[in-house]
Order: C-alpha cells, then sequence, then structure tokens
C-alpha cells in the first residue's frame, strides 16, 4: 500500500517534466524568424527540364534555416547570384573578398556572359569559428553556352553540388576561395 500512495505523485511530477522539456525543446528547435522564406524539404529542385535553370532566388533547407546566419548566408549569396545573373560585375565584387575581386572584369564577363543560375538551395551551413569562416553546401542549375562551361564539362545545363567558404571581411560576409571551391560534384542536366 505504501507504494502506491507515491505513485500518483511520482507520475504526475513525471508527466510535469516531460511536458516541460517538451516546451523548452519546442521553443529551442523553431525556425528562426528572420530567415527569409520558408524552408524546403526536398532536396533536388523541381523544375522541369524546359525550365531549366528555374527561378534564382537562394532558398535553404530546413537544416540550413536553422543555422544562426541563415540569414547573412542567403543576403550575400543571392546578392552573388543576383550579380551573375545580371552579368554585373561591381555587385559580384561586393560579395566576394579581397583575393577573388583580383578577376577582372574582363574575365568575370568572359566567364559569366551567358550564365544562369537557378534552382538554388542552400543545403547546410557549417561554422567554423576558429577560422571565423562559414562553409555553404548547396545545389544549383546552371546553364550557359556550352563553350563557356567547365573545360571538362562543356554542357548546355549543368547540375552543381558545391561548397562554398565564406569569410568575414570588413565586417561582412564574403564568398572566399578556398579548397572547397575547386572540387565541385556535377552532371548534366
Amino acid at each position: 500500500m505504501g507504494t502506491s500512495r507515491w505513485l500518483v505523485p511520482a507520475v504526475v511530477v513525471i508527466t510535469g517534466a516531460a511536458l516541460g522539456t517538451g516546451l523548452v525543446v519546442r521553443e529551442l528547435y523553431q525556425r528562426p524568424p528572420e530567415a527569409k522564406g520558408s524552408p524546403i524539404v526536398q532536396t533536388t529542385p523541381s523544375v522541369s527540364p524546359a525550365d531549366l535553370p528555374g527561378d534564382g532566388e537562394v532558398r535553404l533547407s530546413v537544416d540550413a534555416f536553422a543555422h544562426p546566419d541563415s540569414q547573412r548566408v542567403q543576403a550575400v549569396l543571392q546578392h552573388y547570384f543576383d550579380a551573375i545573373n545580371e552579368h554585373d560585375y561591381d555587385k559580384w565584387r561586393s560579395t566576394v573578398t579581397k583575393e577573388r575581386r583580383k578577376t577582372s572584369r574582363d574575365q568575370f564577363l568572359s566567364g559569366y556572359s551567358t550564365t544562369r543560375d537557378g534552382s538554388i538551395v542552400v543545403q547546410r551551413i557549417e561554422s567554423d569559428a576558429s577560422a571565423d569562416r562559414v562553409r555553404v553546401l548547396m545545389n544549383l542549375v546552371s546553364t550557359q553556352d556550352p563553350s563557356k562551361g567547365p573545360p571538362d564539362m562543356q554542357e548546355g545545363c549543368i547540375r552543381w553540388r558545391v561548397v562554398y567558404p565564406l569569410v568575414w571581411e570588413d565586417q561582412e560576409l564574403r564568398l572566399d576561395l578556398g579548397a572547397e571551391v575547386g572540387l565541385p560534384q556535377r552532371e548534366r542536366c
């Protein structure tokens, strides 16, 4: 009889603790209100081949959306891809590091003169506090004159899986050079 007397209060305490923990966890894992749009769940953009490369809006996966720097990452990438799609060298320069700004206007225009990027999805954002940088894993589709494609993949439409390093420079996140940039995965559309 003594153990049954403590059973009801114990159940009430455990239930209350579980409920309280659930409410705290829900608050912690809600998506941050400052990120633009809503996260997408799919990993492959659902764009018909006739509509490639898709729109140029930078979207975030649920995982990327939850990162504390998601708003800043999304904003700089949006500006970067808008610059490429608009063939706007000065806008592009404002999104990249000093090292990447060594690319001349002629080099930029020659490389991106026919490029259109779209179906852009940031899959993951990883912080590297010791290096004061962020790695962005993303998918996108680019269309271009085949002769403007990479030398080993001269195609009119390419699906990319890339990692872009972003670093803090002049108190802004900017796209940097790095080993990750030179090793993208890609396939023909």
